[in-house]
This record gives C-alpha cells, sequence and structure tokens, in this order.
C-alpha cells in the first residue's frame, strides 16, 4: 500500500539481480481459449524475459455481460521443463495500481528454481498496464503544488474512460479466476505483495477450491484502512531506523547528532520552504521543486520501505540540514517510484478504504507522528470518486486451511508485522518469518527465494528450513557518499 498524493510509491522490492530468462520451448501452455503469441517482457534495466502473450475480452460490469467489454492482458512465461508441474503461479501485484506485467520481468531471475518446473502468470488487473489503463497525473504534473495536484485528482474521474463502479478488488478476482480457467489450470499458487496480499486472500475467500498454496508478503490485513495506521506505523519504522543508527558505531559517530539535525530540518522548512531546480533523477531534465516540510517527511516515509535506501538516509539527511543539499534526499525518493496508475488505485480505495476512515480518530492517532495525518487529503478527493459495491464478506478475516506462507519485514513503514499477524488468527496452516530491520516486500535475498521454492514444490510449511532467517541484516550505512566504512 502506498502514498496516493502527488506521487505513488510503492517499494515491492529494490532487485539488483536482472536477468533474461529463456524457456526451452514456448508452446508448453495448457489448453488455453486465450490466443497466446511470442513475446519480449521488458524489465526496468532492459533485460527481457521471454513469454507467451494474449487477451481476455471481459465484461466491464459483470452482471451486464452484454454491456462494454475491456481486455485483460495476460502473460504466461512457460516453465523451462518440457513436463511441467500443471499448478502455476500468479504474481499479483501492489499498490493498488500497479502492472504484474511492467512490475515483475525484475524478479524472474529471482525465481529461476520456481520457473524451472512451473509456469508463471502475470495478468495486468483491469486499470493498470494495457488492461483499460487508468490514470490521472502525468510526469508534467510533477511540478504542481500540492493544492493543484489535489484538484486534478478530484476532477480525474471525468477524463477517464471507464465505469468506474467495476474497479474493485472483488471484481478484478472474477477477472482473475477466469483468466486461470481459460489457461486451463486446475490448482493455482499464488504470490501476492503489499495490495496483492489483499488481493490474493480475497481470490482464496471467492476461489478456494483453485489454490494450491499462498505467499503474502508484506500483508495487508482484512482490518487494514488506507493511511489510517500510516503516521504511526512510519513513526515505529522512523524511530528504529534512529535506533540502528545509535547502535551502530559507524553511523553514531559519523552522525552523532542525527535526530536533531532531522527536528532541525523540518522546523527550518516548515518557517521557509526552499524553491530549487536540480537535474530530474529520472530523466536529467531541470525540475523545479518547492520543497517543503512535507515534501520530506513523505520522501523519508517512502525511503524507510527500503533497506537498501535506508542505508544512505543519514547521509542525505546530513546534507539536507547542514549543506541545504537536498538533491541526495529527492534522487534515492525517485528511485523507488511503483509506476502507479493512479485512476486504478483512487478506483479501488475511494471504493475499499475511505468510506471507513474516521477523521476524529485518524487525527489523534497521527499527533505524535512527524508524518502527520495522511487521510485528510486522501479523504478530499475521493469525496468526489464513484464508489463501487463490496460484499458483506470483504472485510471479514478470511480462514482457510490452505497452506500460507507469510513475510514481514519489521521497519517496514506500512505494512509492519501486527498487521500479518492478524491475518494469521483465522488461518490454519500457516507460518509467519519475520525479518529483523528489513522493510517493505522480503523476496530479494537467497534466504527468502530458498524458503519459497521449498514451500511451493512441497505445498506444505512442515519440514521449511528457515533458520537462514535470523542471519539476515539490513545493509551497512553509508558514512560518506563513497559507501560504508570497510
Amino acid at each position: 500500500m502506498i502514498d496516493g498524493m502527488r506521487r505513488h510509491y510503492y517499494i515491492f522490492l529494490l532487485l539488483t539481480f536482472l536477468a533474461s530468462c529463456s524457456p526451452r520451448n514456448l508452446t508448453t501452455v495448457p489448453d488455453s481459449s486465450i490466443a497466446l503469441e511470442d513475446c519480449a517482457l521488458t524489465s526496468p534495466a532492459g533485460f527481457q524475459v521471454d513469454a507467451r502473450c494474449g487477451t481476455l475480452t471481459v465484461p466491464e460490469d459483470r452482471d451486464n455481460p452484454d454491456g462494454r467489454q475491456i481486455e485483460l492482458h495476460v502473460s504466461v512465461i512457460p516453465a523451462i521443463k518440457r513436463e511441467p508441474e500443471a499448478d502455476a503461479l500468479f504474481l499479483l501485484a501492489g499498490g493498488p495500481g500497479q502492472s504484474a506485467i511492467e512490475t515483475f520481468p525484475s524478479m524472474i531471475s529471482m525465481m529461476s528454481q520456481i520457473h524451472e518446473d512451473r509456469d508463471i502468470v502475470l495478468v495486468d488487473q483491469r486499470g493498470t498496464g494495457k488492461s483499460n489503463p487508468l490514470r490521472c497525473l502525468t510526469p508534467e504534473d510533477e511540478s504542481l503544488t500540492d493544492d493543484q495536484v489535489i484538484a486534478k485528482l478530484k476532477a480525474c474521474p471525468e477524463t477517464l474512460d471507464a465505469d468506474l463502479h467495476f474497479y474493485t478488488t472483488e471484481i478484478a478476482m472474477t477477472d482473475l479466476d477466469e483468466v486461470r480457467a481459460a489457461l486451463g489450470y486446475e490448482a493455482i499458487n499464488i504470490y501476492g505483495a503489499s495490495y496483492g496480499t489483499r488481493a490474493a486472500l480475497t481470490y482464496l475467500r471467492m476461489f478456494p477450491e483453485h489454490v494450491r498454496t499462498v505467499t503474502l508478503d508484506a500483508v495487508v490485513d482484512s482490518g487494514f484502512v488506507m493511511f489510517m495506521d500510516a503516521a504511526e506505523d512510519g513513526q515505529a519504522s522512523l524511530e528504529e531506523f534512529f535506533a540502528h543508527c545509535e547502535a551502530d558505531e559507524a553511523c553514531k559517530s559519523t552522525f552523532p547528532k542525527l535526530r536533531s539535525e532531522f527536528d532541525g530540518l523540518l522546523v527550518r522548512l516548515k518557517e521557509s520552504p526552499v524553491e530549487i531546480t536540480i537535474p530530474h533523477p529520472l530523466t536529467n531534465q531541470p525540475l523545479d521543486l518547492t520543497v517543503t516540510r512535507q515534501m520530506i517527511t513523505n520522501m523519508v516515509f517512502n525511503t524507510l520501505y527500503v533497506p537498501d535506501l535506508v542505508a544512505t538516509l543519514p547521509l542525505s539527511i546530513h546534507a539536507a540540514y547542514a549543506d541545504e543539499n537536498y538533491v541526495p534526499l529527492i534522487s534515492q525518493a525517485f528511485l523507488v517510484d511503483a509506476g502507479i496508475y493512479d485512476g486504478m488505485f483512487y478506483a479501488v480505495t475511494c471504493t475499499e478504504d475511505a468510506p471507513l476512515i474516521s477523521a476524529s480518530e485518524a487525527a489523534a492517532r497521527s499527533k505524535q507522528s512527524v508524518f502527520g495525518d495522511r487521510t485528510v487529503d486522501f479523504s478530499a478527493v475521493c469525496a468526489d470518486w464513484p464508489k463501487g459495491k463490496v460484499s458483506p464478506e470483504f472485510r471479514a478475516p478470511v480462514t482457510s486451511n490452505v497452506p500460507v506462507l507469510i513475510l514481514s519485514g519489521d521497519a517496514d513503514p506500512i505494512t509492519p508485522p501486527w498487521h500479518a499477524d492478524k491475518v494469521a488468527e483465522s488461518l490454519t496452516n500457516e507460518i509467519h518469518l519475520i525479518f529483523s530491520g528489513m522493510g517493505h516486500g522480503n523476496f530479494s535475498s537467497r534466504c527468502s527465494t530458498n524458503i519459497f521454492k521449498s514451500f511451493i514444490e512441497n505445498a506444505s510449511i512442515e519440514g521449511l528450513d528457515t533458520s537462514c532467517v535470523k542471519d539476515i541484516q539490513p545493509p551497512p550505512f553509508f558514512i560518506d557518499f563513497s559507501g560504508p566504512r570497510p
């Protein structure tokens, strides 16, 4: 789950191992009513993954099958073996608003052992990718003021080619099951990250007979309401960050006044925002920005998602405070841009989350947090968005005996482990692994990928070797721009 205002930063994973994956035979896909053709999926770094791609046409309003139709884009990365296992792995993206087809090619090299035996299936959820994409803001809007951004988001529904009542999680999971059936899979394995865990649990509730295993990474529980816990959870993550620096000899000696520098930076910007022009971190084009207190807290919050970026945070805070050099802090925040289709984000969350926000409770719970009440702008935008319907069961805890592997980072600022603990209460066949000092999404280590491989192969939590989890540590802090101390 991510911040829905100026930029949506969902840090699914910061993966550095990107490689092309070439199955021996791209025709080894089950009998399918979807016409699949050879295609290549491109990772953000430009590496390609060979796949089979096609579309499935579905009604936008499933209660009106003869009405407007939309196309769901589907990619199947066939297993390398000529006789693969029958149960494919479906990957569900986060946000809400990420495209699975755009997000997951970078992960395929991390899943090479699973891909050896099983097809991997990516479905662009309606409203994302090429499945009737819904966008409100453009890159040209990065220099807009907060008020201008909110005004554009409020007016966005009139600009979208969609009936926004029908872009909810339950409808999307009905789409997903139709894709499953059309591709000829009887049972599937599901991996969901962040909002993808809400989607995965929804699918498990709606279609339990077709689920072999579920893996939940950075978990959204049934009671999670967008931004209601963000201030408190984010503050807890920030406090852990400061404590980690203070317990680290190199960080403490290099940045002995880090807390007071951060506080001083926020006070200074609250009194006097700063106008700057910097090279855009992604395009290198001139970018005009007004650096405000809220901008800095938003960027710090989003940086806390990714341990690799948290390692540079003390240096970036110090540079901003001591030298008024905001480029490192801003640049690292841009590195975690999630490619969110923000129209889909609001279509989902304005229906599923906004009606459950208590303004008074949110204000009270955010008082002790530097991150403030993020529900205010969110509720203002959602007031003007159409609302769809959810079933009475949508917010109920999911009860199941299907094997479930749960991954959490205890420094996650948006879905810390207590959310996963609540999900686990109604599951009878689960294991919850917590990675110390880690953030949002924990599928980037050899430890987690080996556990995942064993779990998928055996469809069981019994006998899993999880001993490596205790050895996972966040990266060392940078003491200068050359890197950590040797």
